[in-house]
């Protein structure tokens, strides 16, 4: 019965994460590292039964071959580039895998050719270019519309035989105690093809409203496994492995000079959330660069009311640059024709973010680049030790 009891008790911990949080408090330093745009730019010509309404997308290479994978929601289809040619290889048309009616709120995720993962409003389905369904997991049943997805800034995790996934904001944003058992990653467990819901909104968003808009997190994971969450509201963000470590690092921007508040109820039952948000500071997207070990988090400026109501609606965005121990050393201006939620990796280290999403014939990136003296204070560092 005690071992019973002590597997039970991991277990609530293991998907509910109750424990505490520590706080890691260091000195942020916005000037050692800087981020720009460079002249390099990427090109990937539309076909004419292809659109550019790119809801997920990602790169990965086969049998030693990098690609690039578009999920067009208009055509509901597969589209596989070869990144060095810029060639469409394959198009898969999920229409011919699913019937329409199943087609609602997919995403897309390419792990190989012979590994492709879709989602829709009930299920995580792994199917090949072949347009072959191996395998379907269901979602959990109870809340109603807690739906996996696929997207750049809540990208799969693969940890052992789970898959951990992004749950859709789909809470009612007015309820404290829906928001108080709403969990916002998936796992699932690829050999018994089972699902589960895990980890908590933070605190503040379990006493306070704020609203859909600040709801839409992002997450990343890093070299060790462990994943790294951003939520728009909160200055903190949190490292886990899901297990017993969950720490909060600050990741304020320098711009931001007061408390992001919350939303009153009546503010968001009268439809005026994302007025609310713009008028509030934020934070977006969260990535691990793999090859410097640095993380970088998007953060925007409140506009005013005068703009607002001018429809003067972007608000100014930047970037924060983080060591691999998440201490701030960095923070950039990005002009607002960078989409930040696209940000990504080649296998050669180089970054790239989204341009130009209104071409209807093409799809365009543009090509990101350090520039600091923060890695020559760190040779020279060490050369004196």
């Amino acid at each position: 019965m005690l071992l019973l009891f002590c597997i039970i008790q991991y277990k609530c911990k293991e998907g509910d994460l109750n424990i505490p949080v520590k706080y890691e408090n260091y000195s942020p330093r916005y000037d050692l590292i800087q981020l720009h745009v460079a002249n390099d730019t990427l090109h990937f010509k539309l076909d004419e039964n292809t659109y550019n309404e790119i809801k997920s997308f990602n790169v990965f290479k086969h049998n030693e071959v990098e690609y690039i994978s578009f999920y067009d929601r208009r055509s509901e289809s597969v589209n596989i580039y070869n990144w060095d040619s810029k060639n469409l290889i394959k198009k898969v048309f999920l229409k011919e895998c699913f019937p329409e009616d199943q087609l609602y709120k997919t995403s897309v995720y390419c792990k190989s050719f012979d590994s492709i993962y879709v989602t829709n409003k009930t299920k995580l389905y792994l199917l090949d270019t072949a347009r072959k369904i191996k395998r379907s997991i269901s979602f959990v049943k109870k809340p109603r519309f807690a739906w996996a997805a696929f997207d750049n800034t809540t990208p799969p995790v693969f940890k052992g035989n789970y898959l951990y996934m992004g749950v859709r904001p789909y809470v009612k944003e007015t309820s404290l105690q829906a928001l108080k058992e709403w969990k916002v990653l998936y796992r699932f467990d690829m050999i018994n093809n089972k699902s589960e819901l895990v980890y908590h909104l933070p605190e503040m968003y379990r006493s306070d409203y704020y609203g859909y808009d600040f709801l839409d997190f992002s997450y990343c994971s890093n070299y060790e496994g462990n994943i790294i969450l951003s939520f728009p509201a909160d200055t903190n963000i949190y490292e886990t492995d899901l297990l017993n470590k969950h720490i909060a690092y600050c990741g304020k921007s320098q711009f931001q000079k007061d408390r992001i508040q919350p939303v009153a109820k009546d503010v968001l039952k009268n439809g005026d959330g994302y007025k609310s948000y713009l008028l509030r500071d934020s934070y977006g997207a969260i990535y691990f660069d793999p090859f410097t070990k640095r993380y970088l988090r998007a953060s925007k400026s409140k506009i005013s009311e005068l703009d607002y109501q001018n429809k003067h609606t972007k608000k100014n965005q930047h970037i924060l640059i983080f060591d691999q121990h998440l201490r701030i050393i960095g923070e950039s201006p990005i002009d607002s024709g960078i989409i930040l939620n696209s940000i990504f990796f080649s296998s050669n280290g180089s970054m790239y973010a989204r341009i130009n999403a209104n071409d209807e014939y093409g799809l365009h990136f543009a090509k990101l680049e350090y520039k600091n003296d923060y890695d020559k204070l760190s040779m020279n560092s060490k050369a004196k030790k």
